[in-house]
């Protein structure tokens, strides 16, 4: 990582509590070079480094959001072992553990990455000034060491001890190593079990001294079991021996103990060589591990502090929209401020504890983290500038060791910002000019902001000098803005407003603690008209400040308000398209049911005929289904829902007075004249000029010419409905189920709507008034109905609903 840039010192970045919030972010790491990664931190000297690893926290946080984590628990900075076996070490076994969960590690996150941006690459990314590789192709620079992690894994437990897999030489040792002491055991049992030997003993088991295996026996009996004494306990009462029969087998498996060891230190040996010869690509993955988790860490940080990147802009200005402060405990007020693009300085004013200084330090944190690499807790429209040097000027410099009080070394500190002041400078001062008589502090802040000025320098001061804001009110360039107050309780609201120079509200706040009345009424003589009328200048001008922030509030609402009444049309429309579609495939699916049932029923009529005419009956049952069928293709066609024209019909070939269907209207009409390309139609009372290839013929007329005197009488009376439409003011559906009266109805709403009818009278019947019932229920919420009621008793009564048209 960077060391810190000279626009950076270490003073700077501790002023502005820097390390706490790198604290915060490391404590989201997921391993230990991951939290090092991000403690050395420091800002990028150019932007592009900067905005690179914004764009890779931003992949990261979408990353996230989606679900899918990386994630390098177990990884650890291994630097040091990779050094020994480069030159020749022999790595332990923890060593080489931690080598192969850390590259393991590494292979599952980045196998992570690279799945979620596969599916992801079509998805939406954020866009930056520069072209920046994506987090798939800083995962792509893993360098491929499976075979050396996978025989890492295969030799070495989690304990980092050698498994028998490590090499069938240790396997080989190991197994015999367990024969031989299970061989002893028992040997060892059969004389603790013996009773002439169990009598000697303080206790009945086995156990070991220097790997042999012994028993205990009483000091006073040592003499009488033949063996080899190991040892005492601290009491002196016990003696552990080694009985003489076993003798010799421990010596044969201490012998295999140490072939063992020595097998051990060969693969241990072989295995650190396989390591020194990848490791090139260890020390480049564990780089890797370092940045990805750091981008990780950052991404959580991000995630739970609700940052967004800003965007890093070349031109020294900065625009925060709802900041705030992530080292805040409180519930932070959304920070809103810009600098250096109508105005090159800020003067903020108002009442200690309002939250001025941590203004200034959100300003300079917010530039520190974003050239960091890290994103800001504010919301989308932050713009961060660029600036070489940034000199932070808050809190108590006192020094008793350099002899230096609170104002002179305040003063060393401004005069060590004029000097470096340039136009890429930011100076940000908290209470400028104080620690000395207030005439000559405010003279001495107002000098030196000119100065710095004059350098081409953005600068954001703190006050309490009127002599300030006045000048701030005056000078081109510079803005007053203030920490607003509660004006009933004095309390800080912690809310910048920009434009408007803060309220001492010194004598408000004597009033409000109980202060004695007279004196706070000799304070404000003592101050003086002038200065007076000046604060109550400045508390009108908060007023005003308030009631246009109130009205802007109010304007805000009401366009939320009509985009909420746009949002809820719109569904509307939707919704009512949605239900007219589905009206139509119901109509389509009842006219399907209606063919079915007459075909239906004249076959079964057909099956019940005589045999001796069956052919011919069979012949008139074909020619009558086929005549239904053109039928119901005309009624499709009528109600709009089978656009197709008639076979054989001409297209283009009208005359004036052919009845022809117009699709756009869903009508027929009558040709009145014929043009080159048009035709003018008559529809009822409407006309319309309609393109030929809008046209056919009239499917009432059509399917009259086709079906001669073939079709039913049922058949041609619905057809005879269906034809008188256009231009009646009532429709008989009377003998139809609701579903096939449903369309009809339907159908003959447009109709009259079409030709501006005040009326529908629809003859259903009395019968058992399931019908009526049935369209009263269809009107009910209907578009173009506006209400419906049963006819007069000398005009139908209940057999006739009434329709008023909208």
């Amino acid at each position: 990582m960077n060391a810190p840039g000279e626009r950076f010192d270490e003073a700077t970045l501790a002023t502005l509590e820097f390390p706490l919030v790198i604290e915060q972010i490391a404590a989201y790491a997921t391993c230990g070079p991951g939290g090092g990664s991000v403690r050395v931190l420091r800002p990028y000297p150019d932007r592009a480094q900067a905005e690179e690893d914004l764009g890779l926290v931003d992949d990261a946080v979408s990353m996230f959001h989606a679900g899918t984590e990386f994630a390098f628990g177990g990884a650890v900075d291994f630097a040091d072992a990779l050094e020994r076996a480069e030159v020749g070490g022999v790595l332990g076994g923890l060593e080489l553990r931690d080598i192969a969960r850390s590259e393991r590690a590494l292979a599952t996150a980045t196998a992570s990455i690279k799945k979620w941006s596969t599916e992801h690459e079509k998805g939406e990314r954020s866009t930056f000034t520069v072209d920046r590789r994506g987090l798939a192709s800083l995962a792509a620079k893993r360098v491929e060491t499976s075979s050396l992690t996978r025989r890492l894994e295969t030799a070495v437990d989690d304990d980092g001890v050698l498994t028998d897999a490590a090499s069938s030489e240790l396997a080989r040792l190991r197994r015999q190593q367990r024969s031989l002491s299970d061989d002893i055991r028992k040997r060892v049992d059969s004389i603790v079990r013996d009773a002439s030997t169990a009598k000697l003993l303080t206790e009945a088991i086995v156990t070991t001294r220097g790997g042999r295996y012994v028993v205990p026996v009483r000091a006073d009996s040592a003499g009488q079991v033949l063996g080899v004494v190991h040892g005492q306990s601290a009491s002196g009462a016990t003696v552990y021996v080694e009985p003489m029969a076993c003798v010799e087998a421990n010596n044969r498996l201490r012998g295999l103990e140490a072939e063992e060891e020595r097998e051990t230190q060969r693969v241990l040996a072989e295995l650190s060589a396989l390591v020194s010869a990848q490791v090139d690509a260890l020390r480049c993955n564990g780089a890797l591990v370092a940045r990805l988790d750091s981008i990780g860490a950052r991404a959580r940080w991000a995630v739970a502090m609700r940052a967004l990147a800003p965007r890093l802009i070349d031109a020294t200005s900065i625009r925060i929209a709802h900041g705030r402060h992530p080292l805040l405990r409180r519930a932070a007020v959304p920070l809103d401020v810009e600098v250096g693009r109508d105005a090159d300085a800020v003067v903020i004013s108002g009442p200690n504890m309002g939250g001025k200084t941590v203004v200034l330090k959100t300003i300079g944190l917010f530039c520190v983290l974003a050239h960091c690499g890290i994103p800001v807790p504010a919301s989308a429209g932050t713009e961060i500038g660029e600036f070489d040097h940034i000199a932070c000027i808050i809190g108590d410099e006192q020094s008793i060791a350099n002899n230096l009080s609170s104002f002179a070394a305040h003063l060393r500190a401004l005069r060590s910002a004029i000097d470096r002041a340039a136009p890429r400078s930011l100076v940000l001062v908290d209470e400028i000019g104080s620690g000395t008589e207030p005439g000559a502090g405010a003279a001495l802040a107002q000098a030196c902001v000119e100065a710095l000025l004059a350098a081409g320098t953005r600068i954001v001061v703190t006050t309490h000098y009127a002599q300030l804001k006045v000048f701030a009110a005056s000078r081109d360039r510079v803005a007053n803005a203030s920490m607003l107050f509660d004006a009933a309780t004095h309390e800080p609201t912690y809310m910048l407003a920009m434009g408007v120079p803060g309220q001492s509200l010194a004598f408000a706040l004597a009033d409000s603690i109980g202060m004695d009345d007279t004196i706070v009424r000799r304070a404000e003589t003592l101050q003086g008209e002038d200065a007076q009328r000046l604060e109550r200048a400045f508390a009108n001008l908060a007023e005003e400040r308030e009631r246009l922030h109130e009205q802007s509030a109010a304007a805000e609402r009401e366009l939320d308000r009509l985009r909420t009444v746009e949002t809820e049309l719109r569904e509307r429309v939707a919704a009512a398209d949605k239900e007219r579609q589905s009206f139509e495939r119901r109509a389509s699916e009842a006219l399907d049911r209606a063919v079915q049932t007459v075909r239906d029923e004249l076959i079964a009529k057909a099956e019940r005929s005589e045999s001796d005419a069956r052919r011919q009956r069979t012949g008139a049952n074909v020619e009558a289904t086929d005549a239904m069928r053109r039928t119901m293709a005309d009624i499709r066609r009528s109600l709009g829902l089978d656009q197709t024209a008639p076979a054989g019909a001409a297209p283009n070939a009208y005359a004036v007075g052919d009845r022809v269907y117009v699709r756009t209207f869903g009508q027929t009409g009558v040709v009145s004249e014929v043009f080159d390309r048009d035709v003018l139609v008559t529809m009822g009372s409407v006309k319309a000029v309609v393109s030929r290839t809008d046209l056919t013929r009239d499917p009432a007329v059509t399917a009259k010419d086709a079906g001669g005197e073939t079709r039913t009488k049922s058949v041609q009376h619905a057809e005879s409905r269906m034809a008188s439409l256009d231009a009646s003011t009532s429709i008989d559906v009377r003998g139809m189920r609701v579903d096939e009266a449903m369309p009809i109805v339907d159908k003959a709403l447009d109709d009259a709507s079409l030709a501006g009818l005040a009326t529908l009278r629809v003859i259903h019947g009395k019968g058992t008034g399931q019908l009526g019932r049935g369209i009263r229920d269809f009107l009910k919420g209907h578009a173009q109905v506006q209400g419906a009621a049963f006819a007069p008793d000398n005009q139908g009564g209940t057999g006739v609903t009434v329709i008023t048209l909208r």
